[in-house]
């Protein structure tokens, strides 16, 4: 295997090999069963595109001020928007990868880009992307409402350092100029865990094949070549299946973390939320083992820790980090804890609104721990 195949694993080396014509394609469809199966978006497009017979939530006016905004605030050298002048040439020449619509009505959008040795835009590939999520913001004002919540991501199998520190910068940046929008970048290692083994893992039982990147991997499993990671997710499915669950407890932890910080915060009060910020807490009187780390970390701290990623990309509610030193080992008992934590939640407040959905956590949790 190559070096550049490593981000990617042994499958992107064959799907590649497959078929020239597929070479452009194979990104947006792994993007799109992505969209599909992991993220649960009940619609996806490729190649999406605005008509000109749309309404539009933001008048002539209003465009060209934000416009005026985005090239003062990320713009001043003219690298980025170049030979665009105003809002309008600015929209017209939109085309966004992939566009979904989850089962909560949330918008993502995704751009994808597959270079085989690396990221590499002509004119800087810092200044590109950051032109095309500054226009897909745009976009999704114009033809969206207001309290619609956007998830906007850029994803790329192998970005090298040299320009991965940069486009790093231009996500920071725009979390804290447009702090209401989920920005995410996808790289690297980040792309094989997010993308595409959580995409593998959510395809391989699935018996529509019509999605070009579900028909290539099985493909490659139909003739016989191995492919580690997919070896993996195999292994893993049969030992959750043996506990009795088909869940990841991950998964479950996430869902938990949605309700309780972003769908129903009332359920936890100010200084519960503290607790969960402090590591001995959590050790203590959780009694959660995960690596001696606290559940949650204020996005401002970061996901490092002494040079490692400890927590997951996600930032909830815009403001926290989950942590993500998950092992199996120790599953049985981080779900036992998690359903006591919560149980006391229902406990002390049984009218809250989000009750029901905590309970559906807790019984999650509970058919979890009781396979042992």
């Amino acid at each position: 295997m190559t070096a550049e195949c490593e981000p990617f694993g042994i499958i992107s080396c064959r799907l590649k090999k497959i078929g020239d014509h597929m070479k452009i394609e194979i990104g947006e469809s792994l993007g799109y069963s992505y969209l599909r199966h992991v993220k649960q978006c009940w619609l996806v497009q490729t190649n999406w595109k605005a008509s000109e017979h749309w309404p539009r939530y933001k008048s002539d006016a209003e465009l060209e001020t934000i416009f005026r905004l985005m090239k003062q605030k990320f713009d001043e050298d003219g690298k980025v928007f170049k030979e665009t002048k105003n809002a309008e040439q600015f929209l017209k020449q939109g085309e966004i990868d992939l566009v979904g619509i989850d089962l909560q009505g949330d918008v993502h959008a995704l751009e994808i880009a597959f270079h085989e040795s690396g990221l590499n835009y002509g004119g800087g590939s810092d200044n590109r992307v950051l032109k095309k999520l500054l226009r897909t913001h745009m976009i999704l004002q114009v033809y969206q409402r207001s309290e619609t919540k956007f998830h906007i991501s850029f994803a790329s199998p192998k970005v090298n350092p040299i320009t991965q520190k940069p486009l790093e910068d231009i996500f920071i940046t725009l979390r804290n100029e447009y702090p209401r929008i989920d920005w995410n970048l996808i790289t690297n290692g980040d792309f094989t865990d997010e993308i595409l083994q959580k995409t593998l893992e959510a395809t391989e039982t699935i018996s529509d094949s019509s999605e070009l990147f579900v028909r290539a991997a099985r493909l490659l499993n139909l003739t016989g070549i191995p492919e580690a990671g997919a070896r993996n997710t195999r292994a893993r499915q049969t030992n959750e299946k043996a506990l009795g669950t088909e869940e990841r407890l991950q998964s479950i932890v996430e869902n938990l973390m949605k309700t309780l910080l972003e769908d129903h915060p009332t359920l936890l009060e100010d200084a519960e939320r503290d607790d969960l910020m402090d590591r001995e807490y959590c050790k203590g009187a959780l009694r959660l083992q995960i690596s001696n780390f606290a559940l949650l970390r204020h996005s401002e701290d970061g996901r490092e820790v002494n040079g490692h990623s400890r927590y997951w990309k996600r930032r909830y509610a815009d403001k926290f980090h989950v942590c993500s030193q998950w092992w199996k080992k120790d599953h049985i008992e981080n779900a036992r804890s998690l359903a006591r934590f919560a149980t006391r939640l229902v406990e002390r407040k049984p009218d809250n609104p989000g009750i029901l959905a905590l309970k559906e956590h807790i019984k999650k949790l509970n058919a979890y721990a009781s396979h042992a």
